[in-house]
């Protein structure tokens, strides 16, 4: 199981009008599609997930007694959501974000950094699969994420309900 279609496939360019993806907060080089810029923080995932050092901002999720040390292209490259949160936050700012789902949101988080959608999926579970969907839907993660989700839906939810 693995799915590759990132949220939005387009150049960003600032003479263009913004696609459906909303405006982005993030800057990027113009005329470098975003799903090359994915693609390389994908590989660079593993090395900044949780890293303090070079983090953005310490985000905090309503119901974790922990923080995650977040990097703000990762996010708003591939969330609607945080790409309104983290328009007026400086570096170096603690963010505290309510999602319908707490103890699902450290898989999604680690699966925005490194790309890896077998990883995430194996993270799926029948208890916790909505919760997942819900976080999905709140965070507005683009179609890869709800691909991974619907694939799960249909190989496990699907299949255990006929049972």
């Amino acid at each position: 199981m693995h799915a590759s279609a990132p949220i939005c496939d387009e150049h960003i360019n600032e003479n263009q009008p913004q696609s459906p993806c909303k405006p982005r907060h993030f800057t990027a080089i113009e005329g470098i599609p975003s799903t090359y810029i994915l693609e390389k923080l994908h590989q660079l995932g593993p090395r900044y997930y949780g890293d303090k050092s070079t983090a953005f901002a310490e985000l905090y999720v309503e119901g974790i007694d922990k923080p995650f040390w977040i990097h703000e292209e990762y996010l708003v490259l591939q969330s609607v959501f945080f790409q309104e949160a983290l328009q007026n936050v400086t570096s170096g700012d603690i963010i505290t974000i309510t999602l319908p789902s707490p103890n699902t949101f450290e898989p999604i988080l680690q699966y925005l950094y490194d790309g890896d959608a077998d990883k995430w999926y194996e993270t799926f579970t029948l208890e916790n699969y909505f919760g997942v969907w819900q976080n999905i839907e709140s965070l507005g993660l683009g179609i890869e994420a709800h691909a991974i989700c619907l694939t799960y839906y249909q190989n496990e939810v699907e299949k255990n309900s006929k049972d």
